[in-house]
């Protein structure tokens, strides 16, 4: 169980809760050539965190990085068992968002997906922190 040291209010975009250990992406992003689907790893030289695992983790970034085969990427990432358990954006893009419902319908996999936080995400979150996502309220708890 997490023991809440803060929360924080933002809009939920997809339903469901998911927790794990930050993966904080300082600028755009997008799984389209981002994340190796079979392995779960980054591999956008450019992020600076190629070569880092998403699965299981909450991803922070603050928007998607555009190409509309993003969903499609997210998707095989999630059939291969190698997606994140959520995601936090400042604001969210159609693409990711679409990829994350289709998650749901086709394989039953909840990725909960909250943006417009209250705080400034870069202020407040870093790398390894433990952070529980609830789509359904739009709440970020930040804890240990």
């Amino acid at each position: 169980m997490l023991r809440s040291l803060k929360l924080i209010q933002g809009r939920g975009v997809t339903r469901g809760v998911g927790q794990g250990k930050a993966i904080v992406i300082n600028g755009p992003f997008t799984f389209a050539h981002g994340v190796e689907p079979s392995t779960g790893v980054i591999i956008d030289l450019q992020c600076g965190r190629a070569g880092e695992s998403v699965k299981e983790k909450v991803m922070l970034f603050p928007y998607g990085r555009g190409s509309t085969t993003g969903s499609a990427w997210l998707l095989e990432t999630v059939r291969q068992g190698n997606g994140p358990s959520a995601i936090i954006n400042v604001e969210t893009e159609p693409i990711l968002a679409t990829g994350v419902i289709m998650a749901r319908l086709l394989y039953n996999v909840s990725i909960p997906l909250v943006d417009r936080l209250e705080e400034d995400m870069k202020a407040i979150l870093e790398d390894d922190a433990v952070i529980q996502v609830n789509g359904d309220t739009g709440q970020v708890t930040l804890g240990k």
